[in-house]
């Protein structure tokens, strides 16, 4: 019984540390992999809040859809502005501000294939972090996956099935998805 106390313990008290002290992962594609990421617990409501417009972006790429796109990319763009104040100076604000650069090029996008373009630098950001802590892939409900044609990796819910954004033809959807472990 004891044992198993303190077993509990330890892993409540890990579980703790990560979200009191903040998140620690390897820097997004394209810079060091010697940085590290530290996301403070003030940030993790605002990258929920990117999280989710994040899907929205994702359902209307699927969809070939811009309507509306420019007002979700408001609320990305708001949710990493938020992201950036709550981080001092470092590799967590520096994700953010490339959320944050992506979500302004969405905003500005006149076509599928631009949103598309700011859809993928967005998605450059993050899957670093979720690469490193799968752990928050389950607890955000989200599945990594990566389309083989082209090689875009992308965020979408565990329970849906994956869908590419990428795909360039609206009437074709495509079939050569895999899920990201």
């Amino acid at each position: 019984m004891r044992t198993v106390i303190s077993k509990k313990c330890v892993i409540t008290l890990l579980f703790c540390c990560c979200f009191v002290y903040g998140h620690t992962v390897s820097a997004h594609e394209g810079h060091s992999h010697e940085a590290v990421i530290t996301i403070g617990k003030k940030t993790v409501v605002h990258l929920q809040s990117i999280l989710s417009a994040y899907q929205d972006v994702h359902t209307h790429l699927v969809k070939k859809d811009l309507n509306g796109i420019s007002d979700i990319a408001q609320k990305l763009s708001d949710a990493a502005r938020q992201a950036i104040q709550s981080e001092s100076n470092g590799a967590g604000r520096h994700m953010m501000e490339h959320v944050l650069a992506g979500a302004e090029d969405l905003k500005k996008a006149k076509s599928v294939q631009e949103a598309q373009k700011a859809f993928a630098s967005i998605s450059d950001a993050l899957l670093p972090f979720f690469k490193s802590w799968p752990n928050q892939l389950k607890r955000n409900e989200l599945k990594m996956c990566q389309c083989k044609h082209d090689g875009h990796c992308w965020l979408q819910p565990q329970n849906c099935a994956s869908a590419c954004p990428h795909s360039a033809d609206q009437g074709k959807l495509c079939t050569e998805i895999e899920e990201v472990k």
